[in-house]
């Protein structure tokens, strides 16, 4: 009777664990083998005094919320995102907002990744190769083969890992990358409740899906959970969470990263400019 408690408790703990890293939409983010020995890495510690509240769309209406649909290119949508972001902070009068082809990424045009899934390192191809616009590669949310003849709309011209491949980068680390260079990706355990009010119910840290951090917003009411929450663009439409958005605080009471949220993170730069910030005088 005894073993078969223990059997029954073993049963129902790891019944537990798996619904509690089950995602809640579509993921995607796969980490290569030794990835972080050829990454090139920012540790630059902060220096000067962040606001206790930042978010870009704060400054301009960035791009809307996008879809990925069933296919696990999270990945691609998020290093989009970074791309699509950072031309309209920069072009704000010359174009209106971007919507670029996640699908090409998605393609055999990326080797590194498909609806299987794939990895920050999507930021080389649109250094190299810059992405079109969505009209021109619509996406198709499956693998396909690359279209030929794709005219690059926008391009980056670096990217960079925050932090070490020592260590995970820290919340002050991944504030300083959004403030200096703009919306970052990040990668996150992808168990998120579908609410508008900041998740502070928190999750395993093993990630699987990558999002974009855009702001935060530090509060003394969340003092046990590091004290404040970030403001996350997601890739699973408009009608979740608070508009396609979602607010997760920085720690759980354990102390560890809410979902593992920013144990990677990983910022570009277009046309040279370093310090965005700086650029536009803001």
């Amino acid at each position: 009777m005894k073993k078969l408690l223990l059997l029954l408790f073993a049963l129902l703990s790891c019944k537990a664990v798996a619904d509690d890293i089950a995602p809640s939409g579509p993921t995607g983010l796969v980490f290569p083998d030794n990835w972080q020995s050829m990454a090139s890495w920012d540790n630059t510690q902060p220096t000067a005094t962040l606001p206790a509240r930042f978010n870009w769309n704060d400054f301009m209406r960035l791009q809307p919320i996008r879809n990925q649909g069933s296919c696990g290119s999270c990945w691609a949508f998020s290093v989009t995102a970074v791309t699509e972001s950072l031309h309209r902070i920069l072009f704000p009068m010359l174009f209106p907002i971007v919507d670029l082809a996640e699908q090409t990424l998605v393609s055999t045009c990326e080797r590194g990744g498909d609806c299987g899934g794939g990895f920050f390192d999507a930021f080389d191809y649109i250094k190299n190769s810059g992405l079109p616009k969505e009209a021109d590669d619509p996406y198709r949310a499956r693998n396909s083969s690359c279209q030929s003849g794709l005219t690059p709309f926008a391009k980056i011209t670096g990217w960079s890992y925050v932090g070490d491949e020592n260590r995970g980068p820290t919340i002050e680390q991944i504030k300083q990358a959004v403030y200096d260079h703009g919306p970052v990706s990040i990668d996150i355990n992808g168990s998120l409740s579908n609410t508008a009010s900041v998740i502070k119910s928190c999750g395993s840290t093993m990630t699987n899906h990558m999002v974009n951090v855009e702001g935060w917003v530090d509060d003394p009411d969340y003092a046990d959970y590091g004290g404040g929450y970030w403001i996350i663009r997601n890739s699973w439409g408009k009608d979740w969470g608070d508009h396609g958005y979602f607010k997760i605080v920085y720690k759980s009471r354990g102390g560890s990263k809410c979902n593992g949220a920013g144990s990677t993170a990983a910022y570009a730069i277009m046309n040279n400019v370093q310090n965005i910030r700086e650029y536009l005088g803001l």
